[in-house]
């Protein structure tokens, strides 16, 4: 697909160093003003930059949590960075690293240290949004409705989760405890509460009462086809969202499976309905 303007890509940036391995980010920017027609030119030492600064989407990527690498969003992030937003995929430890909150604790971490770089990629620290899929929507639509729980420090000003899940209390978690890569153990019900997004909206959970006046617009995407996780996810976690008052749109794509987002027949409209979301919201 052509591209209007070039993007620079600034990969592997590393965010810290943890025993199990190094955290790093892809940062993509756009080029401005709009220069010939091309594909992303890659730098490895990226300028300071003096042009006005843009929104920020951050991806996170899926894989059950046991798989996953940065690189899932970048057909993604390139067209966001030609749409006008700087985007970034940042890395986290697996379950098999890492237990539980480790995953939501580097995610977090990697939102914030894109924000302490505002000035170097061009980044507006009051636009920022976070888009994951599947596991990676589990952990963006964590750390924006769970209020600093996990460390975050910036800001979360829109959220999109694709194909997500969103209440590990649901009693097929519960029974299957055992296997979630997220936890060492088979995990106690006030661990499957906390690590469920859908428990910092939700009215009759221990969440903190604060965390529904801060959820940010959200925009829920699922398959009605998905056999991996349950469009159902999606859909209580819109009606929660909706009755603490937060601005939600939850959209059931048709004949669409768990990784629709990724397919050439779905992504031109997905794509559409994701960045004009991110515009409004932003």
């Amino acid at each position: 697909m052509p591209r209007p303007s070039d993007v620079l890509v600034h990969r592997n940036r590393t965010i810290t160093d943890r025993e199990e391995r190094t955290l790093t980010a892809d940062v993509y920017c756009p080029d401005s003003p709009a220069a010939e027609m091309g594909g992303p030119a890659e730098t490895t030492e990226p300028a300071e930059t003096t042009e006005p600064t843009r929104p920020l989407v951050v991806y996170v990527y899926g894989g059950a949590w046991e798989t996953g690498s940065t690189g899932q969003f970048a057909r993604w992030a390139l067209d966001a960075a030609d749409e006008g937003f700087v985007a970034a995929e940042v890395s986290y430890r697996l379950g098999h690293e890492a237990p539980f909150p480790a995953q939501i604790e580097d995610v977090c971490e990697g939102i914030d240290w894109l924000t302490d770089r505002a000035d170097e990629f061009g980044i507006d620290t009051d636009a920022v949004a976070v888009v994951g899929h599947s596991a990676g929507a589990h952990l963006a639509l964590l750390a924006a409705l769970s209020d600093g729980e996990f460390g975050r420090r910036t800001d979360i000003d829109a959220a999109v989760g694709v194909s997500g899940v969103y209440d590990l209390r649901a009693d097929d978690h519960e029974r299957a405890g055992e296997s979630l890569p997220l936890f060492e153990n088979r995990p106690s019900a006030a661990e499957l509460r906390r690590c469920s997004p859908i428990t910092y909206v939700d009215d009759d959970t221990d969440a903190d009462a604060d965390a529904d006046a801060d959820a940010p617009p959200t925009l829920l995407l699922h398959g009605s086809e998905d056999s991996v996780v349950a469009p159902d996810q999606s859909a209580r976690l819109a009606d929660a969202l909706e009755a603490a008052g937060t601005q939600v749109e939850y959209d059931a794509v048709d004949a669409a499976d768990h990784v629709f987002l990724h397919s050439s027949y779905h992504y031109p409209a997905v794509r559409k309905r994701v960045f004009s979301f991110l515009r409004e919201s932003l």
